[in-house]
């Protein structure tokens, strides 16, 4: 059962980035949305690269119903099942039972080996239709300087990378700031309120919500005394 956790676990991740803007996102982007994620959830960092390894495998025996993968960490089996919208894993395992013993799987497999060249066409089409109304309705920003601002759509700034789903938490909460010795850096409960990456000239900035860096696309991370004193308030 854990190579289907895995798998819904990296099926919602991928939702979840094409929400936020990422409309391929890689392997390595979904894995380290799932990473920050159960980081939050639990407190426990396993790192992206364990997530894939889990992945794959789980690919490679998604089909054999005897064999399954083990993930050794509790915590992360108990994270990923939160991820998940379970309280346990239990409460998911026994959701999973339920729905295989109440399917007719064998008659929807015949349905689509027998329909699938009709299905793909009816789903091209349903895609196609689906993009033309998301480019022509969806709302759109782009990075400028320090923000996030709402913007047309432009098929250029969306082929470089640039052009970003509308998100009203992004526009509103995300910011790239200059901190000094002034800056609130942490809640009363300890909890940070500011993130930090390097830009494609390898210098570092700081922002002040969780999420993707604009313009490199990689995971921020938590703010930490060291940083601090070593970047930004040596009295700190």
């Amino acid at each position: 059962m854990h190579k289907t956790l895995i798998v819904k676990a990296f099926e919602k991740a991928k939702n979840e980035l094409i929400l936020k803007g990422e409309l391929n996102p890689s392997t390595v982007k979904i894995a380290e949305e799932i990473s920050d994620a159960i980081d939050k959830l639990i407190g426990f960092s396993l790192g992206e690269r364990r997530y894939r390894d889990y992945h794959k495998l789980a690919l490679e025996l998604e089909k054999d119903e005897e064999r399954d993968i083990n993930i050794t960490q509790v915590k992360i089996v108990s994270g990923l099942c939160n991820y998940l919208g379970y309280s346990t894993y239990s409460d998911f395992k026994k959701e999973i039972d339920n729905k295989d013993k109440n399917s007719n799987s064998s008659l929807i497999k015949r349905t689509i080996s027998t329909y699938k060249y009709y299905l793909l066409i009816l789903a091209i089409i349903s895609l196609a239709f689906y993009g033309y109304h998301a480019v022509n309705q969806q709302k759109w920003m782009v990075w400028q300087k320090d923000r996030y601002v709402e913007t047309d759509f432009n098929s250029n700034s969306l082929n470089q990378g640039l052009l970003k789903l509308y998100n009203a938490d992004r526009i509103e909460h995300f910011k790239k700031i200059d901190p000094n010795c002034d800056t609130v850096f942490f809640k009363n409960d300890g909890t940070e309120m500011l993130w930090y990456g390097k830009n494609k000239s390898g210098e570092l900035e700081f922002f002040t919500s969780v999420g993707l860096h604009p313009e490199t696309g990689k995971t921020l991370k938590k703010i930490t005394k060291y940083i601090i004193k070593k970047y930004i308030c040596e009295s700190y």
